[in-house]
């Protein structure tokens, strides 16, 4: 399995798919997802009930236009290739480094932020 730093080919591209979390809620506004995480941990509920602090039941994370757009191609069959095609079509001046960054953000939101799962 290639790391982060790796080249990849158009064949390697073409072969990894992502889908969403299943347990992920966001919503879609005007084209910019705003994630939203539950903050239900039971430690924060009791401090939110017997210490009174003021913690919020939800966060939210708003992303950029780049990033919203990303998210919302990202559906378990399109391929990483297909959403940097589709990227670079709705943002000409992304084209130069797509792929490297469209994988980095693609890892950024898989393995640290868990919105989305690696399918192949």
């Amino acid at each position: 399995m290639k790391k982060a730093g790796d080249v990849y080919t158009e064949d390697d591209l073409k072969q990894m798919v992502y889908r969403k979390n299943d347990e992920l809620l966001f919503k879609k506004k005007k084209g910019i997802v705003t994630i939203i995480r539950e903050q239900n941990h039971p430690i924060q509920n009791f401090v939110r009930k017997y210490l009174h602090f003021r913690i919020p039941k939800e966060t939210y994370l708003e992303l950029d236009r780049y990033g919203s757009f990303v998210f919302s191609k990202v559906n378990g069959k399109r391929s990483v290739y297909q959403i940097g095609r589709e990227l670079a079509q709705e943002f000409p001046e992304a084209d130069q480094y797509r792929y490297t960054r469209l994988l980095m953000y693609l890892n950024q939101i898989s393995n640290n932020e868990h919105l989305i799962i690696k399918v192949s």
